[in-house]
């Protein structure tokens, strides 16, 4: 099965601005017990987070988004969004209660969709390939560095940890995995930060239904392991 990048859309004929959303609400607690910065991206909330956004005046609404100053991984979505990833197989996120004011101050529903990192055992690390770069981020030129060998997530840190003082980064340049349970959203926190996948037909049925505020891009490398029947 083929994989695919999903990100938040950036052309400005789509979304108009960036960020979509203004900074905080007129009100905003931003130290409170409930706010949004206190959300992380390696685990769900232990409250019920307080998501109340506004449209930047210069932005569109679409159905997906790009929320402006929360600390986390996840897209603010529209219920019709939120409809569509129910009905895929989930596992590592959650949907929570979120609004935004619209241009004619309108107050509409939306949804936090809250996206944690899967369970790094379905990664077989040994059959992946990892180099040493300079640059954090994947790039073309990634191909002309070093491999460096990966046991594990735990041998993964500690080697990035080694490098980083020298402005060295463990970067992943193809990542190969186990999805026996059929997960039609993938999300690696400690390997790609900002990088969620989703599989061809989550993919499929958003470009059907013409879901706004998205791109979608299909990925090179990242790849589930076949299966082999027993």
């Amino acid at each position: 099965m083929k994989y695919f990048r999903l990100e938040n859309a950036n052309s400005r004929k789509e979304v108009g601005f960036q960020f979509q959303t203004n900074g905080f609400i007129e009100g905003y607690d931003i130290d409170g017990p409930n706010s949004r910065t206190k959300i992380t991206y390696d685990k769900f909330p232990d409250f019920v987070p307080d998501l109340r956004f506004e449209l930047h005046p210069k932005s569109k609404l679409t159905d997906v988004v790009d929320a402006s100053n929360i600390s986390a991984m996840g897209f603010l979505i529209n219920e019709k969004v939120k409809n569509i990833f129910s009905q895929f197989k989930n596992s590592g996120y959650r949907f929570y209660d979120a609004s935004i004011v619209d241009h004619n101050g309108q107050i509409l529903p939306y949804f936090w969709m809250h996206i944690v990192s899967n369970n790094y055992s379905m990664i077989d690390f040994e059959r992946s390939i990892f180099r040493k770069s300079n640059f954090p981020l994947k790039t073309a030129t990634t191909k002309n560095d070093d491999v460096i060998d990966i046991a594990n997530i735990e041998d993964f840190e500690e080697k990035a940890d080694a490098l980083f003082p020298d402005d060295y980064y463990v970067v992943p340049d193809e990542i190969k995995f186990n999805n026996k349970e059929g997960y039609d959203c993938l999300y690696f926190s400690k390997l790609r930060i900002k990088s969620v996948y989703i599989s061809e037909r989550l993919a499929i049925m958003l470009k059907k239904e013409k879901i706004t505020g998205i791109e979608i891009v299909e990925s090179s490398d990242f790849h589930e392991i076949e299966k082999v029947d027993s």
